[in-house]
């Protein structure tokens, strides 16, 4: 019975001493899959695995202590490796960039004894990741024309050569340099995945992937005989990646524009002061009015060239108007226009107290600069005016005959300078 006594005393200084004595172990079990993920950065067209790129110093350091044998990693299953490279090369390149990537990882790995230990090891080419690049994209508030780089990746999902030329083009560049500089090295990366059924690790490693399903490679893509070229780049991933409904995207601050003030330069080039003011309604139609007024006067040489005129003209512009700013491109519009003249030219002249023209017009607008864009139309219809016809006579005229004039063909042309004032969404 003293025996017992002084085993149960001896039980319970050891449990204290559990609680109080000891420091608390950085470490703990995960039972099952465990899967821990490790991600390597390269710079632009690079293969090698550079330490100081990035954060690559970190994750070397977090693959040396999962890795190095140290820990209880005894029971690491499989390792899967995923490579991918940016959209900024044509697919030939990227399918080899991302080749060599992913061998430029497995030769980092042999640096591990462990690895060379490790039954299943899967090395995957997934090329360029769309749907990593819309989700940064969405989420990138600084991004110049995020809405408009939205649209273009969604709206050509099956086109991926003319995706990137457009976005490429896209606002003269602006866009797609802002990408290369700050989205594209995001991409650029292989995604090393650890799975083990049960792990000792550091609890400041990684946090767990909580699922497994889209990172490393499927039952299917293991069983592919091992002289199967990689999938091309940008093919059944890129069909996946870009099926996003894009109501999903955050809603950018974007400025649209309100109103266009616009100068025709062929009236100008006749000196005659003009001035127009078009109102976008929605991305498809808008309303432009118009006023020209030259009024110059020289009785002495028998000169006339007055002409007092307004017009008002409703478009419609073609096309889809989710990929263009408004009042960019081509349009189709019906308009009316009236006005006085009074026109003498050292002889003869005429008068009247009223012309109109009904027509349709079609044209093209090509933005120049976030404010400025130059307009091109031509509009076709018909045009009467009652006219008077007079002759000078000793610092006088004389009306000689009257009558009415009517023609069906051209009755404008414009070479417009525009002005677009813009407000914020």
């Amino acid at each position: 019975m003293k025996h017992g006594i002084y085993i149960l005393a001896i039980l319970m200084v050891l449990l204290s001493l559990s609680e109080s004595g000891y420091a608390a172990v950085p470490f703990f079990t995960v039972v099952n899959d465990t899967i821990r993920r490790v991600v390597i950065y390269f710079d632009a067209n690079k293969t090698n695995v550079d330490p100081c790129y990035k954060g690559n110093n970190q994750a070397i350091i977090a693959l040396d202590s999962l890795l190095s044998g140290n820990l209880d990693t005894k029971n690491i299953t499989s390792l899967n490796v995923v490579s991918f490279v940016s959209p900024d090369g044509d697919e030939s390149y990227n399918k080899s960039l991302v080749t060599k990537r992913n061998d430029s990882i497995k030769e980092f790995l042999r640096r591990y004894e462990l690895v060379n230990n490790v039954d299943k090891i899967h090395f995957c080419s997934k090329g360029e990741d769309w749907l990593e690049f819309r989700k940064l994209v969405a989420s990138d508030t600084n991004l110049p024309d995020r809405e408009e780089v939205l649209m273009l990746i969604d709206y050509h999902k099956d086109d991926i050569t003319k995706r990137k030329q457009l976005l490429r083009k896209l606002n003269r560049g602006a866009a797609y340099r802002y990408m290369v500089r700050n989205i594209f090295p995001e991409l650029r990366r292989s995604v090393i995945m650890i799975v083990g059924e049960t792990t000792i690790i550091d609890r400041e490693a990684f946090e767990p992937v909580s699922s497994v399903s889209g990172l490393f490679v499927s039952n299917q893509e293991e069983a592919l005989p091992k002289n199967q070229p990689d999938k091309p780049v940008g093919e059944s991933e890129e069909k996946q990646t870009c099926e996003v409904d894009v109501s999903e995207a955050e809603e950018p601050v974007k400025s649209k524009t309100v109103l266009a003030v616009k100068n025709n330069l062929l009236y100008d080039l006749a000196l005659a002061p003009n001035i127009e003011v078009e109102i976008p309604i929605g991305k498809r139609w808008s309303l432009n009015t118009e006023y020209k007024c030259p009024w110059w006067l020289n009785s002495k040489h028998d000169f006339c060239y007055q002409l007092l005129s307004g017009g008002m003209e409703g478009r419609c512009w073609l096309g889809n108007r989710q990929k263009r700013n408004r009042l960019t491109g081509h349009f189709i519009g019906l308009y009316a226009e009236g006005g006085i003249y009074d026109f003498q030219l050292r002889g003869d002249g005429y008068q009247g107290k009223y012309y109109g023209a009904v027509g349709v017009t079609y044209g093209y607008a090509k933005q120049l600069a976030q404010h400025f864009s130059l307009e091109f139309s031509l509009g076709i219809g018909y045009l009467t005016t009652e006219y008077k016809k007079y002759t000078p006579y000793e610092g006088d005229i004389i009306w000689t005959n009257s009558g009415r004039y009517n023609f069906i063909g051209p009755t404008k042309a414009k070479v417009s300078l525009v002005w677009l004032i813009t407000t914020k969404r």
